[in-house]
Formats: structure tokens, C-alpha cells, sequence
């Protein structure tokens, strides 16, 4: 009669807990953004920097497009180079850093042009995931030499570690750790959070809003760190050997996998009828005139391209377009040229 009456009494509370959460829940869209880590050598700390930011900003960007796309998607956007690239960065945070006269590491937050990398990827005919960010809750579990484990306990470094880190991303993952609440204290027993049966890892997950678990097992007794997985319960392993913990943060994220929920090829809206496109240019060097007709050229939408006039470094221009003409803007915009409407007329710059 107790046990039934505790059983109750715990089934209201978690959802009182649950329903106060609610109120801070909003919808979760793709992030256009990253959070990565880099840590450079190089002959002088000036060039070690750069090198860290090209990789951050490459990174960052993997993250993003494996948040809304395949890693098909990853392999094709990274044959641009790193300047065009820098096109699709809106800007560079720094979370943390640490520089010696050649070394610099950093942790670093990478935004993302969402209307650049759409159009550019539509234009390339790169899928789009239809899915929105989800939500992963990890639990990070000590087990000690002797066979003991802990998650909640002041000698958990382990769970430390992961809450310094705070939050965590992935491509569409949002990672946290778990809270150090009482809902979750009366659900997750250090004794048996590895071989949770499935009714409780699904109310965990329902109380914490996840649509994945993780638990993350750092194990002194074999020294190796264990990952397994909710719903899937996928088991994978890590070997520890010299690293410290806080090294083996992102190989532990490395092995969360987004639930893709589809994914299909962003079609264009195109124009039944060719649009007739007024163009002026200003030219640098006739080589940079020449680039962008290439690049015109090469584009299937354009058509029928027409000098009107030409002198003094200036060209007019005007092609038929059979397409959005945001997705000519994005293409253009990754090699380097802004088009913007002024009046009747397209200025390239």
C-alpha cells in the first residue's frame, strides 16, 4: 500500500516539475551556428591564430550543414577553398582562449549565413534535412576502480567536466547535461543508470524533454569511457589512455548521431518565362570582368548574355534568367561578387 502510494505521489511531482519546465520551452528551429574547438601549433603564435580560425570557421560550417543535410552535402561545400568560405561566416566569438608563442587554443562560436548557405546549396542542388534541432541529454557516470559508481556525487569529475562545458553542439544537437534536480535525482540510480530498461529511459527523456539519452561511462576499473545510446542503445568505447578528461570531451560527442527525420532535395521555384536581367559592372582589371562572364556563363539558369555597352572600366550588361534570383546572388556572393538592385538596374560589385 506504500509502495503504491509512493508510486503516485512520485508520478505528480515529476509532472508538476515537468509542466514548470514547460514554461520556459520554445520552439526549436536549425541553428545557424557552432560552437567548435581548436588548438594550433605553428611557428609563431600570429600564424598559429590564423590557421585556428580558418579551421574553426571550416568546422563551424561542417557543423551547420550536417544540422540541416547529409555528409555528402559536407564533402561538396568543403572543395571551396577558404576564402570562399569566408562568405558564409557572419562572424567569429571567442568563449575561451590560451595562447603560448606558438600555440593557440580556443573554443570559439562560428555564425552562419542562413540565406547565403540556402541559396548556395539549392543552386548545387544539395538536399535539405527537414528536421529541427534536437534536444540530447547526456549522463556522465564515474565508475571507480573498485567497481562503484557514481553520477550525482561531489567526486564525479567526470559529470564536472561536462558541466563546466555548460551546453554542447552538434550539426542540429543540442546538447546538455543532465540537471541536478530532484525529478531526475528519483529517476537515475548510480547503480543502474547503464542498464536502464526502456519504460524508464523513455520517462527520463520525457521529463527532460530530450529526444535522446547518452550515458557516458568513465571507467577507472578499464580505462576506457563507454557510450551508450537511448532508444537506439547503441554501445561504443573509447580508449582513455594518457588523456586528460576534458580531452575527451569531443570524442564523446563526436559519436552522438542525429534521428534524421528526411531529407529531400531543395527544388527551386523557377520562372516558367526568362526574365531579362539589366546589369552594370565596374571592373578592377578586365581579368575580373572576364571571371564573372565565366561564371555566368556557367551557370545553367542564365542565358543569352549581351554587352550594351562597354568603356572606361564599366560594362553594361543583360542576360535572360530563368530562376530565383536570390540563388544567382547567393552563387555570386560565394565568389566573391555582390549584386544588388538599384532602380531598373543590377549593380555588381
Amino acid at each position: 500500500m506504500f509502495f503504491r502510494e509512493y508510486m503516485v505521489l512520485k508520478k505528480v511531482f515529476l509532472s508538476f516539475l515537468l509542466v514548470c519546465g514547460l514554461v520556459f520551452q520554445v520552439n526549436a528551429e536549425p541553428r545557424y551556428e557552432a560552437d567548435v574547438s581548436v588548438d594550433i601549433t605553428a611557428k609563431t603564435v600570429t600564424e598559429a591564430k590564423q590557421k585556428a580560425i580558418s579551421k574553426a570557421m571550416r568546422d563551424g560550417l561542417n557543423e551547420v550543414i550536417l544540422g540541416i543535410s547529409t555528409e555528402e552535402s559536407v564533402k561538396e561545400v568543403n572543395k571551396l577553398n577558404d576564402n570562399q568560405l569566408q562568405h558564409f561566416i557572419t562572424g567569429v566569438m571567442v568563449l575561451k582562449e590560451k595562447t603560448s608563442d606558438v600555440r593557440y587554443i580556443a573554443d570559439l562560436r562560428i555564425s552562419v549565413d542562413e540565406q547565403l548557405l540556402k541559396a548556395y546549396m539549392a543552386e548545387n542542388n544539395l538536399p535539405i534535412a527537414l528536421s529541427e534541432t534536437q534536444e540530447v541529454v547526456i549522463i556522465p557516470v564515474l565508475e571507480n576502480e573498485d567497481g562503484t559508481t557514481d553520477v550525482w556525487g561531489e567526486e564525479n569529475f567526470w559529470r564536472q567536466v561536462f558541466v563546466e562545458h555548460h551546453y554542447l553542439r552538434k550539426g542540429n544537437l543540442d546538447i546538455s547535461t543532465i540537471d541536478k534536480n530532484l525529478g531526475n535525482i528519483s529517476m537515475v540510480k548510480a547503480n543502474r543508470v547503464y542498464d536502464m530498461e526502456d519504460a524508464e529511459y523513455k520517462e527520463l527523456a520525457d521529463f527532460n524533454k530530450a529526444d535522446s539519452i547518452y550515458v557516458a561511462k568513465y571507467s577507472l576499473k578499464d580505462k576506457k569511457v563507454y557510450i551508450k545510446g537511448y532508444p537506439d542503445k547503441s554501445v561504443q568505447e573509447i580508449a582513455i589512455e594518457n588523456q586528460k578528461p576534458e580531452e575527451m570531451v569531443d570524442k564523446v560527442i563526436a559519436l552522438f548521431k542525429p534521428v534524421k527525420k528526411s531529407v529531400s532535395s531543395q527544388q527551386a521555384d523557377y520562372n516558367t518565362t526568362p526574365t531579362q536581367i539589366e546589369v552594370v559592372y565596374s571592373y578592377p582589371r578586365l581579368a575580373a570582368w572576364m571571371s564573372l562572364k565565366q561564371i555566368l556563363d556557367n551557370n545553367t539558369q542564365v542565358q543569352d548574355i549581351k554587352i550594351v555597352s562597354m568603356s572606361n572600366n564599366k560594362v553594361h550588361f543583360n542576360f535572360l534568367y530563368s530562376g530565383v534570383i536570390e540563388k544567382l546572388q547567393g552563387t555570386l556572393e560565394v565568389n566573391g561578387y555582390r549584386m544588388v538592385k538599384e532602380g531598373e538596374y543590377y549593380v555588381i560589385k
